[in-house]
């Protein structure tokens, strides 16, 4: 033996076939925040840098790139609210990246999507693609293919330099991000039921789930290749099959008992991240923040970055979406980083900074100096203990105690090795 490894030698091989895919190695992933930062802390996690020269760790917040992202929830709840205000602040800073929207359910007219977005006039006709009719699963399918080839077929016109390191110490160039909407999945139909005269019921139904299973099976590998961040809307629905007098296991982890969701088993599978939402509490403008809308949890179904259960409440304003400040204004005071006391708020440490109230926060974060630089500092120490690391406050106490342990584990190996050497 010459001491080269197996992958170094697996890694010259490979370099003289002709197939560049078999060449190809998993990048470092590089995530996109929503601006909604406790949720994109939340989902976030914490990347260790360490080569010959380096050796640091950064944050990496928000959505990864080039994902399949499941939005989920009851009608009503805000699930294409948030996904349009994400999908803004994702591709606002790259001067390529745009979104596409295809709105088969046609539920949200143009001067609502402007105002989410905050896009108006040239600038929105530019950077938005929509349509709210002729959607089919295999034109949904051909639209994401041609923005994959467009992307592929002149890298050097969409690539940019990160800023980020991997975690060997080494550059990280993407693809600037591209975001397409499907809302919804369960409205997604072949092309040939489309046309039909007549319903044709479950068959109908069953066809057209294989159709979207074949669509996204293929979809997938393309979203990662050329950064294609798609966020599919998916209704909560009651599952009317179920039979009452018999207990039936919930369709996925995230659902409860008697839930169900459109578009097929696969999409579930598939899927990298599903964010389920639940309006629990209406919020009335005579009352705490003074807004008509609700107070809605983020529960995470499904992450490559975060424990799956983990949830976060924001602030939904019926008449202009998810409102940050006052979603970080909550989270802060669920978290103790914000005390209540009676009808007004501090700040928790800084007993120099005159008390406040819900409907006076944001015109005090507007003008008063001396509370944004002690609110900005409260709310990283807040937002730092979300991350997905060890020691903050989403891991279980069990979980950190774990690490301080003794190894059952090594210790047994170590004797049963021990007896295998003897024996030998």
């Amino acid at each position: 033996m010459n001491g080269v490894s197996l992958a170094e030698r697996f890694r010259e091989k490979v370099k003289t076939v002709k197939d560049y895919r078999m060449k190809f190695e998993a990048e470092q992933d590089v995530m996109y925040p929503t601006g909604f930062l406790g949720f994109d802390y939340l989902n976030g996690t914490t990347v260790h840098v360490k080569s010959d020269t380096m050796d640091f760790t950064y944050n990496s917040i928000g959505i990864i790139d080039g994902s399949m992202v499941s939005v989920i929830g009851r009608t009503g709840c805000g699930k294409t609210t948030f996904i349009l205000q994400a999908a803004a602040e994702i591709i606002r800073p790259y001067s390529t990246a745009c979104i596409y929207h295809d709105d088969v359910e046609g539920g949200i007219v143009q001067s609502r999507k402007e105002i989410l977005t905050h896009m108006h006039g040239e600038e929105f006709a530019k950077r938005y693609i929509s349509r709210n009719a002729g959607v089919t699963a295999e034109n949904f399918f051909e639209r994401v293919k041609i923005i994959h080839d467009l992307k592929m077929e002149d890298r050097e016109s969409f690539e940019y330099d990160t800023g980020l390191f991997d975690y060997k110490g080494e550059r990280i160039f993407k693809l600037e991000p591209t975001v397409y909407i499907l809302d919804s999945i369960a409205m997604l139909m072949p092309e040939k039921y489309l046309e039909e005269e007549e319903l044709s019921g479950q068959m109908s139904a069953t066809a057209a789930a294989k159709t979207n299973s074949s669509v996204f099976k293929r979809i997938i590998p393309m979203l990662k290749a050329a950064n294609i961040i798609l966020f599919v809307v998916n209704h909560i629905t009651e599952d009317v099959s179920i039979n009452p007098m018999q207990r039936k296991k919930p369709q996925a982890p995230y659902l409860k008992m008697g839930e169900t969701l459109g578009g097929g088993r696969l999409v579930n599978y598939v899927t990298n991240l599903v964010i389920r939402l639940d309006d629990n509490t209406k919020l009335k403008e005579t009352e705490g923040y003074g807004i008509r809308g609700s107070i809605v949890e983020f529960t995470i179904g499904k992450s490559r970055t975060c424990p799956m259960g983990r949830s976060i409440n924001m602030i939904f304003n019926f008449a202009c979406g998810f409102d940050r400040e006052l979603s970080l204004l909550q989270f802060m005071k669920e978290y103790g980083y914000v005390i209540t006391k009676g009808a007004y708020l501090k700040l928790k440490d800084h007993d120099e900074i005159k008390m406040f109230t819900h409907k006076t926060f944001k015109e005090r974060l507007n003008e008063d100096e001396e509370f944004q630089k002690a609110f900005i500092e409260t709310a990283m120490v807040a937002l730092e203990g979300l991350i997905n690391k060890p020691g903050n406050y989403f891991y279980d106490e069990e979980v950190q105690e774990e690490e301080n342990k003794f190894d059952i584990t090594a210790a047994l190996m170590s004797n049963i090795n021990q007896q295998l050497a003897k024996v030998a």
